[in-house]
C-alpha cells in the first residue's frame, strides 16, 4: 500500500509537470559573450556575476563590465568554479584547482584564502587561514559551488568528497552535511546549491534531485529534477532547478508550480528571473528573455 501511494505521489508529480509548462523559443536577446562560463549571480542591487574558469566579471544587465578579477591579477587563481558576491560588498570565489575559497572587497583587495580540506574530521574548529599552520601540506578538497546565507555560514560543495562543507560566520568550519549514499539527507554527485533565509538546496545529479536542508545539516525534504541537473538557484519565495533544456520551478514550500521549456542550441547551465525576464546563461552566451 505504501508503494502504491508512492507511486501515485509520482505519477501526479510528473502530470502537474506536464500540464503546466511554458515555452521559450524565440526572443532571445545576447547579454554579454564569454569563454567557459560557469556559474552565474546577481547581487542585491541587481549587478550580475560571472564566473569563467578564468575569471569573474561583474556587469550591469545592459551587459557592460562594471569589474572583473582575473587569476593573473590577482595572484591565486587555479580554475573558478563558483561566485557568491553576498550583498555586493563581498565576493566569495571558489578556486576548485588549488583547494580554496578566496574573499575579496568589492574594490578588489584580496583578503583572505580559505583551504577546503579533505580531511574534515580533522580540520573541525581549527583556524581556516592559510597562513597560521602548515596547512598548505594537508590535502584539499576541490570546491565547486558556493553559497552564503543570510546568517554569514559559507556553504561549500566538495566534489573530492561529494559532501557539503560549512563555515559559520566566522569562517570557521563547522560541519559537514550529507554522507554518501541515496538514503534521507545523503548525496552521491552534489554538483550546484543556494541558499534562501533558513534553508540550504543541494542539486545531485546522480539521484535527479534537489535535497532541502536547514542550516544545521538537518534533511527536510527533496525536490524531483532528472539526472540532467544543472544548478539550482533561489528566486525570492520560488526555487528553480535548471536543466540542459528546461527550468521546473517550486515554491519555498515543496510545492511544484511551473515547468520552462527553453529552446536553445546550446545547454543551460544557469538562469535567474529579473523583472520580467529571465537572464539565461550557458557556457559561451548570457541571454535575456521576457518571461511573465
Amino acid at each position: 500500500m505504501h508503494r502504491l501511494s508512492t507511486l501515485l505521489v509520482l505519477l501526479m508529480t510528473f502530470a502537474g509537470i506536464a500540464c503546466a509548462q511554458d515555452t521559450l523559443s524565440t526572443g532571445f536577446e545576447i547579454v554579454a559573450h564569454f569563454s567557459e562560463a560557469q556559474a552565474l549571480e546577481i547581487d542585491p542591487e541587481g549587478l550580475l556575476y560571472v564566473a569563467t574558469m578564468t575569471e569573474v566579471v561583474q556587469l550591469g544587465q545592459d551587459g557592460r563590465i562594471r569589474a572583473s578579477l582575473d587569476g593573473t591579477s590577482a595572484g591565486v587563481f587555479g580554475d573558478i568554479s563558483d561566485v557568491d558576491p553576498g550583498n555586493g560588498l563581498i565576493w566569495v570565489i571558489a578556486d576548485a584547482e588549488n583547494g580554496h575559497l578566496l574573499r575579496f572587497s568589492k574594490e578588489l583587495l584580496h583578503l583572505e584564502s580559505i583551504r577546503v580540506p579533505r580531511s574534515v574530521n580533522v580540520e573541525l574548529e581549527r583556524s581556516p587561514r592559510l597562513d597560521l599552520y602548515d596547512g598548505l601540506k594537508t590535502a584539499l578538497g576541490r570546491p565547486i559551488s558556493i553559497a552564503v546565507g543570510s546568517t554569514g555560514a559559507m556553504f561549500v560543495i566538495d566534489a573530492s568528497t561529494q559532501q557539503v562543507l560549512k563555515w559559520d560566520s566566522s569562517r570557521r568550519l563547522e560541519r559537514s552535511i550529507g554522507e554518501f549514499g541515496a538514503g534521507a539527507g545523503e548525496l552521491v554527485e552534489p554538483i550546484s546549491l543556494s541558499t534562501d533565509t533558513s534553508l540550504l538546496y543541494v542539486a545531485d545529479r546522480a539521484l535527479g534531485l534537489v535535497k532541502v536542508y536547514d542550516y544545521f545539516g538537518g534533511h527536510v525534504r527533496n525536490l524531483k529534477a532528472t539526472q540532467e541537473v544543472a544548478s539550482v538557484t533561489v528566486a525570492g519565495a520560488e526555487v528553480w532547478i535548471i536543466m540542459p533544456q528546461a527550468i521546473w520551478i517550486y515554491d519555498n514550500r515543496g510545492t511544484f508550480l511551473r515547468q520552462v521549456v527553453v529552446e536553445l542550441d546550446s545547454p543551460l547551465l544557469a538562469a535567474i528571473p529579473i523583472s520580467k525576464h529571465i537572464l539565461l546563461l550557458t557556457s559561451t552566451r548570457l541571454l535575456r528573455v521576457k518571461f511573465d
